[in-house]
């Protein structure tokens, strides 16, 4: 998206999923072999700002904010976006940005708290379900099988409901029953027994 699409996005209704005041991007270095990066081999970083995820309609967009206002770079967000991570870190990805012109670049991007690199991915499954939803709903809902629970002919269901079940027992009548048996009389006892 250029910048004119951007602007004509911000006059629009825009649902802000998440932003996070500081995160970094990184150059990476050339990708060995078809492993995963590593975030200790990715240097100082190149820029440092504010990360956004945004979503209007069906269009998602992660982007990269520097102070002023302006847009260090962006990342379209569909249903099938995914965060590259990286094999040493929870607080790294792997991201295709969209530049200036169009163009399009991988970049490292990390955050100083775990809790913030969770919270971007959060918000991308958000999106996510709620884009999945809306296409369920677009082809009729969710298909549940249906059960038949009606009777067949002839068959009956008893119900006993007995009055005393149902009636609420007074207060005395609790008393009554949770009252302690008192002892035996001294006459029903054996005269063979020391009593006092």
């Amino acid at each position: 998206l250029g910048a004119s699409q951007i602007s004509a996005m911000s006059q629009e209704v825009i649902k802000t999923y998440c932003t996070i005041d500081t995160c970094f991007a990184f150059k990476l270095p050339p990708r060995t072999g078809a492993g995963q990066y590593s975030a200790k081999t990715w240097g100082d970083h190149i820029w440092q700002g504010k990360c956004k995820m945004l979503a209007k309609g069906e269009k998602g967009m992660i982007l990269l904010e520097n102070g002023d206002g302006s847009f260090f770079a962006k990342s379209m967000v569909d249903k099938d976006t995914k965060l590259e991570g990286v094999v040493d870190s929870s607080r790294y990805f792997v991201l295709q940005v969209i530049g200036d012109g169009g163009r399009r670049a991988f970049v490292g991007v990390g955050f100083g708290d775990r809790s913030h690199a969770f919270d971007l991915k959060s918000a991308i499954q958000r999106f996510q379900n709620i884009l999945k939803a809306e296409e369920d709903a677009k082809q009729g809902g969710i298909n549940v099988p249906e059960e038949d629970f009606s009777l067949g002919a002839g068959q009956q269901i008893k119900i006993n409901l007995t009055k005393d079940k149902l009636a609420k027992k007074s207060p005395t009548e609790k008393k009554k029953k949770t009252k302690k048996k008192k002892s035996k009389k001294k006459e029903d006892v054996p005269e063979d027994w020391v009593t006092f």
